[in-house]
């Protein structure tokens, strides 16, 4: 059978390639830009079905035609991915007030269609995607508080690690201890942004349930435009995050790229003695080690 007789036939969901084209085409519908109508018409004009095609393969009647049963799915669908986006962004919700934040997820849902059979990854690109929406002339911290809530959702899902103790770290013997290379624990991460969004995250805690959940709420002072890094970890089954002095997160950078202990503490004794240096480094050491940031360290063969 030619292509244009094979197109003006109805697909038989009893054969592969018949169901693979229904799947194809009921998704096409209910995800069409401009509802199911206009998708109806789009697939018709690319040589992909027709209204009668349609009209055979999914059910309608008088009191409720195919389109619009088409079109209760196609708002099931968008409002299921509305429901993602607010779990994974409740403080971007919060910001920007409920209206403003369904028109985003909305332009969101055009751009960035879901291409993962799992939902949990649909909003990955909503902190990349508000970096050119109008939305951010509004609230230039917007995309990087987007980055910190979809950073806290990652370390939430990383594997679980065993955290270092201390009484671990009572193994290492003293004499060797800059030879130690530590390892972070997978449900840690360091972020770096462009403004000061952890202040922004203090704001809307103190002001939740001071407004409704359709309105948005109204900042305590203009976010500050400053490079800043933020350590998003989980312990204890709580999701954390706290900024970082430069000089912390210049460690915690040596740390994760395999430095040796004493190696980092050369690289920051710039400025001070070593031993001023090595005695900073344990001091983090020790706060890391408390957070149950550390994994584990290991030791060079002996020579």
């Amino acid at each position: 059978m030619n292509r244009a007789a094979d197109q003006g036939r109805v697909a038989d969901p009893r054969e592969p390639a018949g169901l693979r084209r229904l799947q194809e085409m009921f998704w096409a519908l209910i995800t069409a830009p401009a509802g199911v109508r206009p998708g109806i018409e789009d697939l018709a004009r690319a040589g992909r079905t027709n209204a009668a095609e349609v009209e055979a393969i999914f059910t309608g009647d008088d009191r409720l035609p195919v389109a619009d049963r088409l079109d209760i799915y196609a708002n099931m669908y968008f409002f299921r991915l509305l429901d993602c986006l607010v779990e994974d962004y409740p403080k971007t919700r919060a910001l920007l007030g409920h209206d403003r934040f369904h028109n985003l997820a909305t332009d969101y849902v055009l751009a960035c269609p879901s291409g993962h059979p799992s939902l949990r990854h649909f909003g990955s690109r909503l902190p990349g995607f508000l970096e050119t929406h109008p939305l951010r002339d509004g609230w230039p911290c917007l995309a990087d508080l987007a980055r910190l809530e979809w950073a806290r959702g990652e370390v939430f899902d990383a594997p679980d690690a065993r955290p270092l103790s201390r009484d671990d770290l009572a193994r290492l013997p003293a004499e060797r201890a800059g030879e130690a290379v530590f390892s972070l624990i997978p449900a840690c991460s360091v972020l770096t942004v462009d403004h000061a969004v952890a202040g922004v995250w203090r704001d809307l805690d103190h002001q939740a349930g001071a407004a409704p959940g359709h309105e948005p709420v109204s900042l305590a002072v203009p976010v500050a435009r400053r490079s800043a890094r933020i350590r998003v970890w989980r312990g204890k089954d709580l999701i954390h995050h706290a900024s970082m002095e430069a000089e912390d997160a210049r460690c915690l950078d040596l740390l994760r790229q395999g430095e040796s202990l004493g190696r980092i503490c050369q690289q920051i004794a710039a400025g001070r003695s070593l031993e001023k240096a090595t005695t900073r480094v344990g001091r983090l050491l020790q706060t890391w080690i408390d957070d149950g940031l550390l994994a584990d360290f290991h030791l060079p063969p002996l020579a």
